[in-house]
């Protein structure tokens, strides 16, 4: 099973040491968050236990016996894995939209809107202004037109577009939403769950507890609940990434307040 996983600044999970490019084998019984090796389908799972901030590693990982037990997140565990090559940020918010699109089947034609209210009712679209939604846990929607917008409301029901202006929006705990083109904002409101977005002068923001809002195109801004973390990238005038830079939401960086990277450091700017 294709997988993600995330490592401390010295490539640790909890005490074991790991490599890129390398097979790992647990001995024994697997048991999810007790015994066996951990990673995450969901890129941005891995978040809930690595932040983006202090020299944490993320990479795509190969898992084999792995157990049928999944709970909270997409945390699963496995007898073994294969750490593949390194994952960057920019990488793992695009593998995070297309994790989503992996999980639904789009219906095709500009206007064409979906939406479903069921457990596990996934809803897609490719068209222009073609809209998808839907209510129910596990429930993903995404859709790749541009101004095709998506929403989300359940638990673990996550999000994504890569169209420009194409926004997305989740309110569901665990719920992550992401987007890929200009102008396309993100936002959640669930406890846990990211928002990223890497397009050029589009906007992130969170309002749940332990959520991360990330903005990596050009221009981009991010917002955050006091508490959680803001991500930002900032660029020359090439085009080309200078700094990159996460913060927590408290002291001097205010609360529910969109804020850019200029100079390498956070800067409040308007919504």
């Amino acid at each position: 099973m294709k997988g993600y996983k995330g490592f401390d600044k010295n490539m640790k999970c909890r005490s074991m040491q790991y490599e890129f490019g390398k097979k790992f084998t647990h001995n024994g019984t697997v048991s999810l968050c007790k015994q066996g090796l951990h990673f995450c389908e969901h890129p941005l799972d891995t978040w809930n236990y690595y932040k983006p901030l202090d020299g944490s590693h993320y990479a795509e990982v190969e898992a084999d016996d792995v157990s049928d037990k999944a709970e909270g997140d997409s945390k699963r565990a496995a007898s073994s894995l294969t750490v593949k090559s390194e994952v960057k940020i920019p990488a793992l918010l695009k593998a995070a939209v297309e994790f989503v699109f992996s999980k639904v089947k789009p219906s095709a034609g500009d206007s064409a809107h979906s939406a479903t209210t069921g457990i596990s009712a996934h809803s897609a679209t490719t068209g222009i202004y073609a809209h998808s939604a839907t209510t129910g846990d596990s429930a993903h929607s995404a859709t790749t037109g541009i101004y095709a917008h998506s929403a989300t409301t359940g638990n673990y029901a996550h999000s994504a577009t890569t169209g420009d202006s194409a926004h997305s929006a989740t309110t569901g705990n665990y719920a992550h939403s992401a987007t890929t083109g200009d102008s396309a904002h993100s936002a959640t409101t669930g406890d846990s769950a990211h928002s990223a977005t890497t397009g050029n002068y589009a906007e992130s923001s969170v309002s749940g507890k332990n959520a991360i809002a990330a903005s990596l195109g050009i221009k981009g801004k991010a917002k955050a609940a006091k508490g959680d973390w803001i991500v930002l990238a900032e660029y020359d005038k090439d085009e080309k990434i200078i700094a990159m830079s996460v913060a927590q939401v408290r002291g001097k960086l205010k609360a529910d307040t969109f804020y850019s990277l200029k100079g390498g450091k956070f800067t409040e700017v308007k919504a």
